[in-house]
Formats: C-alpha cells, structure tokens, sequence
C-alpha cells in the first residue's frame, strides 16, 4: 500500500483496506527512513485510515531482519520493544503534502498517481481527470459512503492511499480502487472528503454515517408510463413524477419504525427536493445521525409526511463484524490442540504489514 503525510508531527492518510486488522505496521519514506506507524483511526464506510508514525526511525537491523509473513511477504509485526528509544522530529523533519481542493477540478485536467504498484517504489502513472462524483454504486462498491474521482491514471494494485496529484502537485484524491473488468477506469477518494474526517480519525474516534434503511431506485414519467400500462405489475399505480421509488424497506431499521413502505416514491428528503436515487442517497449521507428527518412522500395518489431518525451504520456494520470475528475465533479456538492458544500480537491484535508513504515537499 501507499499514503500520505499530511501533518508535521507524522500523521498519515492511506485506505482503510490497507490495514485492514492490524493495530501497527511499518513504513518506508522516498528517502529511505522507517519508521513504525500506529493505527489510530478507520473508517471503513469511507475506506480511510489515519497512521500516526512513532517519533523515532525504528532499528535498521530490525526492520531488515524482521521475518516476513508467509502469506503475503509482509513483515510480522513489530514488537513493542523494537519501538523504543526514540528521537525528536525536529532532528529529522518530515515532508508534508500540500492538500488541494477537490470541489474546484474539472474533468479533462491533468492528473498524477503516485504510489508503489506491485512493490515498485516511488511509480508516477498520468492520465487526466475522466469525471467526478462517481457514486459508490456505480463503482461497483455500494457499500462506501463516498462519490469518486474517475481518472485514466494507471492505479494497480500497491496504489491504495497514495494521491492523485494534479498539475500543480497539490494533491486531489486518494487512489483507492480499479474497475476490474475495464481497463484505464480507476477512482480515488476526494481529498475534500479525507480532509472532513482525517483529524476526527487521528483522535480515535468513530465516523457516524447516517442510514434509514432502504433499498431506491429512480423513477421517472416515461418509467411510470410503461409501469401502468402493465395490468400484471407488482408495484400497481405509479405517480408519474421524478423520484426515488422505495423498492425495498429493511426489517427492524429506521425506515421501517417510521412507515415508510415498499412503492412509496421519496419526493423531498430534509426539505430538499429529490428528482432520483442518487440525490436521496446523497441527502441521507449528509444528513445527522439520531436528529429528525422528515421525508415527503407519494404512496399511490396521497402525499404523506413521515419523520424518520437516521442510524449509525458504522455502529451497526462494526458490531456484526465483531460477532463473526468472535464467532470465527471460536471456531479456530475449537479446531487447534490441547495446550495451544491462538496466536496474538502484543496487544492481543493481528500482526502488521508494510506501506509505503510517499510524502510531497510543501510550495
């Protein structure tokens, strides 16, 4: 993996996949230091991370000699031990990257990824911006709670965290993922959006990402038209407006405490007029976890107003992967010899890999 060091005191911005369970890992600069980095915050929704790397370069000898993981070559992580006897960074200042804005870019600007595809240190790919505001869906990833940026920059895989940079070295987004059946269609996280989140994520805490607990799609009036001219439709009378049309309300959620129902087409969201499902889904994202919502909508031709309170979906995401984990490590727990114990990091966590960082000198 790849990343970015966006604070002087060694905070780091990569994926959140990249270190997808572990609580240490260690990191390589341009320049050839290494350090060991600290998980401090990961917002999966967003596919974020934010490392803090520990104020001193950690013994050569073991960095070199660690062993590496059979599985993926990555080192095994470092002990606790090995992170001691640190030095100051002002004795060894580090680069730190200059963020741009991600609203002003346009597509057709000149755009660069910088990262470490396939062990390559220190690869520049360019390309130029193919569009913005991707949504997750139409990445293919719609569990992410992000729009991204589109460019034709080659992103492999060792890319996840590096930046899109643009012509100016300022960097736009955080190369995140390809399309896999397509070539030249990769996609990065607005730098606008990491910068909203990064310090929350260098603090420790948790994201909130609102959710009420339905399935949408678009309708139109040429969609409604041939909808009713159906006698045999499931869905009956559509009103012949552009909307968003619930077509499924999932149990013991937010949506279906509220009422809202199966065929129901969202008109507003928060006061906010929606003309699809992507502007609802956009409206539900931004809006504020456990505060009234109100939802204007058409359930055949009468014109309701629900109130609805938005739940944490990482809240809810994180305590079903914490009852696999426990499942799974109960399974493995059953399954190994009498007198053997599963193994465990210092601080009863998985072991860490390796990412390089690849920091940019300020103008």
């Amino acid at each position: 993996g790849s990343g970015i060091i966006f604070s002087s005191d060694g905070l780091v911005l990569t994926n959140a996949h990249v270190v997808e369970n572990v609580n240490l890992v260690r990191v390589t600069l341009t320049d050839g230091r290494r350090y060991v980095a600290e998980v401090k915050g990961v917002d999966e929704m967003v596919d974020l991370a934010v490392l803090q790397l520990l104020p001193s370069v950690m013994d050569p000898a073991a960095a070199s000699d660690a062993p590496s993981s059979p599985e993926n070559g990555a080192p095994s992580q470092p002990s606790m031990e090995q992170c001691k006897g640190y030095s100051e960074w002002d004795e060894n200042p580090l680069p730190v990257a200059p963020l741009g804005d991600s609203d002003s870019i346009q597509v057709g600007e000149w755009a660069l990824a910088v990262g470490n595809p396939v062990g390559l240190d220190n690869t520049v790919t360019m390309g130029i911006v193919s569009s913005v505001k991707r949504s997750s869906a139409e990445v293919g990833i719609p569990n992410k709670k992000v729009e991204f940026i589109q460019t034709d920059a080659a992103i492999n895989p060792g890319n996840s965290g590096g930046p899109l940079v643009n012509e100016h070295g300022d960097i736009i987004g955080i190369n995140t993922c390809i399309r896999a059946n397509a070539e030249g269609i990769g996609f990065a996280i607005p730098i606008n959006k990491a910068k909203s989140i990064m310090y929350q994520l260098a603090a420790g805490e948790n994201i909130k990402h609102g959710y009420i607990g339905i399935v949408m799609t678009t309708v139109t009036p040429d969609f409604a038209r041939q909808n009713n001219d159906n006698p045999n439709s499931a869905a009956g009378i559509i009103p012949e407006v552009n909307g968003a049309m619930i077509i499924k309300v999932v149990s013991n959620t937010p949506a279906s405490s509220c009422g809202l129902r199966r065929f129901d087409v969202v008109l507003e969201i928060g006061g906010n007029r929606v003309h699809n499902a992507a502007e609802a889904q956009e409206v539900v994202d931004a809006s504020v976890v456990g505060e009234d919502l109100e939802i204007k909508v058409l359930r055949g031709d009468r014109e309701m107003k629900l109130v609805v309170q938005p739940g944490d979906l990482s809240e809810k995401l994180r305590a079903a992967k914490e009852a696999k984990q426990r499942e799974q490590q109960q399974q493995h727990t059953q399954r190994l010899p009498p007198g053997f114990s599963p193994p465990m990091g210092p601080d009863g966590e998985g072991g860490g890999g390796k990412v390089y960082i690849f920091p940019f000198p300020g103008p």
